[in-house]
């Protein structure tokens, strides 16, 4: 009786803990997520010379849009694993509707900030976005690129789970 207790709570602390891994994992990355949201709204705000009402009406659009692609985005990701196990037409259909729809924030942000910024400043917010967004891409890649140079060889490695190379040596006659 008492093993069995202590096997029922060994199991309970192990799935208490795979569980609070992942949800640590899931909320750093939102954390980060609404960290550089946060970033990117302030530098616009200070950029653009933004009053406090374009700043607030900014910050509801930007988050709004975001939030939108975040959740098209998750079912571009289901979507992709619905074809590898059922390539079918419907499929297909749902994921350039999916598709479509992410397309179409882009669309709805060049309106609905253009409306707000007014045409001037809305070249600038184009230009310090593509900089900031440029920004992000090579620090995000530089990160990336470290890992893996920290991995090396390790299990972890793809590179490492190839075959050592076949040494062919020819004779002639």
């Amino acid at each position: 009786m008492l093993k069995k207790r202590f096997l029922l709570s060994l199991q309970l602390f192990l799935i208490f803990s795979v569980t609070s891994s992942v949800t640590l994992a899931n909320e750093s990355a939102e954390l980060k997520r609404s960290y550089l949201e946060d970033i990117f709204i302030w530098k616009m705000s200070d950029e653009l010379k933004l009053t406090a009402k374009e700043e607030k009406e900014f910050t509801e659009i930007n988050k709004s849009l975001n939030k939108r692609k975040s959740e098209i985005n998750k079912k571009i990701q289901d979507s992709v694993q619905a074809l590898k196990e059922n390539a079918s037409e419907a499929e297909l259909r749902t994921h350039l509707k999916l598709i479509e729809s992410y397309n179409q924030i882009a669309v709805d942000e060049f309106n609905s900030i253009k409306k707000l910024l007014g045409s001037k400043k809305f070249v600038s917010y184009l230009k310090v976005k593509s900089d900031l967004t440029s920004r992000i891409r090579t620090i995000l890649a530089s990160e990336r690129a470290s890992d893996t140079n920290r991995k090396g060889a390790g299990a972890d490695n793809p590179a490492s789970k190839l075959p050592p190379p076949k040494i062919i040596i020819e004779k002639s006659e």
